[in-house]
């Protein structure tokens, strides 16, 4: 396996925008933590921030593999390293190969961020 972490990270409350509460990230590598986090940056910046949104992660060929299995099939560190079925096994391959067809060496795809509210703003959602 890749050096995955499943990260976490302080962001600004989706309601009041001046607390900060803590933002599940996803399983992600550190530089991928760190390209998420200047995307999300950005995002907060421009304003007019919808409370899911979408930013992208570049993956290597090898990252790819875990990411997907990680990210979007539920697997943990632990299955996969030992017990990925091997259905979702191949729909990942193939999602790779066709990702990859055109000759690059990377993968890119959407990774949703959900901001959340804090408790201590007082408004409603």
């Amino acid at each position: 396996m890749t050096n995955f972490q499943y990260y976490f990270h302080k962001l600004p409350c989706f309601n009041c925008q001046k607390n900060t509460v803590s933002i599940d990230l996803g399983w992600l590598t550190a530089a991928m933590k760190d390209d998420v986090l200047a995307q999300v940056a950005a995002i907060i910046a421009q304003g007019n921030v919808e409370q899911e949104f979408s930013v992208n992660v570049t993956c290597t060929k090898d990252e790819a593999r875990d990411y997907l299995l990680l990210n979007f099939y539920g697997y943990s560190e632990e299955a996969l390293a030992n017990h990925i079925k091997a259905e979702d096994d191949q729909e990942v391959a193939d999602e790779i190969a066709e990702l990859l067809a055109g000759g690059s060496d990377t993968a890119v795809f959407e990774h949703e961020i959900v901001l959340q509210s804090c408790t201590d703003c007082g408004i409603d959602e």
